[in-house]
């Protein structure tokens, strides 16, 4: 494995992550049969909640910057922290990939020798040693596959790799991997089970470890909430 960047001072280089999210409201439909609305609204601040105070738990995590199309939701939904940052994406372009473009250039403009993490906001299981993982690889490209092994839930971009064009969507483990390999730079893949793990569907709630679960319910609320993740499979 190759060591990890370092930075002037000969410490591996520091990482801001970026995690897009779209606002507080949508997402998550292919739960509505168990969740309405606005109890799948409460789940999408919860799931980010958990992955924003992870990273800004996590060595090597300078700070985070939070994208999203609704500010004002998600700085109430958050709790605040000099190291996080909320950003408001353009209204254009729309869209994932955009949003992640947004948030990268704001770190190569404002601190051009961090590493970049994109990360998304829906990982349940994602914990501290996940982040090391992904950021202890050293290659100039890391990729987190999801637990379909077809998706990405995590991209580490080195300084330098600003070529690389996300493609973030269904397939894109592929179009990533294409992407580094089309710069000289063939990613390194990191599977773990917290970057795996993302919430869409029943199975994956299913795959979570129990302690994981428990958690999620505790962290909804009204209590009603919690019932009906409860009935989750």
């Amino acid at each position: 494995m190759t060591a990890p960047p370092t930075g002037v001072t000969g410490r591996p280089a520091p990482a801001t992550a970026v995690v897009p999210l779209r606002d507080g409201r949508t997402g998550k439909t292919r739960l509505a049969e168990h969740l309405p609305a606005p109890e799948r609204g409460r789940l999408v601040v919860a799931l980010a909640r958990h992955v924003v105070a992870t990273l800004l738990a996590a060595d090597g995590i300078s700070r985070v910057l939070v994208v999203t199309a609704d500010p004002i939701l998600v700085t109430d939904a958050l709790d605040a922290d000099p190291r996080l940052e909320i950003l408001t994406q353009p209204s254009a372009p729309p869209g994932l990939n955009a949003a992640v473009e947004f948030g990268r250039e704001q770190v190569r403009r404002r601190w051009p020798g961090d590493r970049l993490l994109v990360i998304h906001a829906d990982l349940p299981a994602l914990t501290t040693a996940d982040v090391a993982a992904l950021l202890a690889t050293g290659a100039p490209i890391t990729l987190g596959p999801d637990r379909a092994g077809l998706g990405t839930n995590a991209v580490v971009l080195r300084p330098g790799t600003d070529a690389f064009t996300f493609a973030f969507g269904p397939g894109s483990l592929a179009r990533h991997r294409r992407e580094a390999e089309s710069l000289g730079s063939p990613a390194a893949l990191v599977r773990r089970d917290g970057t795996a793990i993302d919430l869409d569907t029943e199975a994956d709630f299913s795959a979570l470890a129990p302690v994981v679960q428990d958690r999620l319910r505790a962290g909804m609320a009204p209590p009603h909430d919690a019932q009906r993740l409860q009935a989750l499979p």
